[in-house]
């Protein structure tokens, strides 16, 4: 299990495939695990790179520095360095596309292509949200929260039953894997206060915004519509796909076999960037 090495913190990250290199960034609770569905079905195709930034998953998890959101960034540039990987694809989702925007922006010459989710500013209700994560986490445990986001995250079709139920197991023990409940705060709050605004005007590269279409946080709900058109606003070249029954940042889970087939030919299209 390779790690990089920062400073003396060591920083996770895992290479499996062939073919061009995509860099996938995970929520803050699923990280890698966001991605578990799908991964098979993208390395005959691609090299899919994981990793954990610091204080969370397998990267060292404690760190007296706090938990600045830019020196997440720079984990992904020093990771990226010790794999030997000079250019790359990214694909982020949930609060993983924040940090895949933000290293976009600042190491455009790095980056092949993006693939994004199009929430990366958090409004006063998003806060409100990551405030009730916190409460219940901290009130109830992994249980509840993992019960939670399942029903945030999921496909409408998903919200209850077997599936749901599944989904919400797989959750509940990612987020034990991830993330400790004193850590949990920190890290929602340097997430809350993010505005990637300015750096997705920056962005120069392919872009394309990907999503479910279903569910609290697809395409359809009045808040993603406006974010779609927010980030297309600031970044008109940005492309649109939306997976069918799908939710907003769980399509890689629900609907892995045409999330992937997405994926697959959008990096390929753009492997010479």
């Amino acid at each position: 299990m390779p790690y990089a090495n920062e400073s003396g913190v060591k920083l996770w990250y895992d290479l499996n495939g062939t073919g061009e290199p995509l860099v996938v960034t995970g929520g803050f609770g699923l990280l890698h695990d966001q991605f578990a569905y799908i991964r098979d079905r993208l390395t005959p195709h691609l090299q899919v790179i994981d990793w954990h930034y610091r204080g969370a998953g397998l990267s060292d998890r404690a760190w007296p520095g706090g938990y600045p959101f830019d020196r997440w960034v720079d984990d992904l540039r020093v990771i990226l360095d010790q794999a030997g990987l000079a250019t790359v694809h990214l694909w982020g989702t949930s609060t993983g596309a924040p940090l895949n925007v933000r290293f976009a922006a600042r190491h455009p010459e790095r980056v092949k292509s993006l693939i994004t989710y199009p929430g990366v500013s958090f409004s006063p209700e998003s806060r409100r949200m990551f405030q009730v994560f916190r409460d219940v986490t901290e009130t109830f445990g992994y249980e509840a929260l993992g019960r939670l986001t399942q029903w945030i995250g999921s496909a409408e079709h998903n919200v209850f039953g077997d599936r749901a139920n599944e989904i919400a197991l797989f959750e509940i023990e990612s987020f034990k894997r991830n993330f400790s409940i004193p850590s949990l705060a920190k890290t929602l709050e340097t997430f809350a206060h993010c505005d990637l605004s300015a750096d997705v005007a920056k962005l120069t590269m392919p872009v394309l915004v990907l999503m479910g279409n279903s569910g609290h946080l697809g395409a359809a709900t009045p808040g993603q519509t406006a974010a779609i058109e927010a980030f297309t606003t600031l970044c008109p070249h940005a492309e649109v796909k939306l997976v069918e029954n799908g939710g907003g940042t769980y399509h890689m889970i629900e609907q892995p076999e045409q999330t992937a087939a997405v994926v697959i030919d959008f990096v390929n299209a753009h492997a010479g960037a």
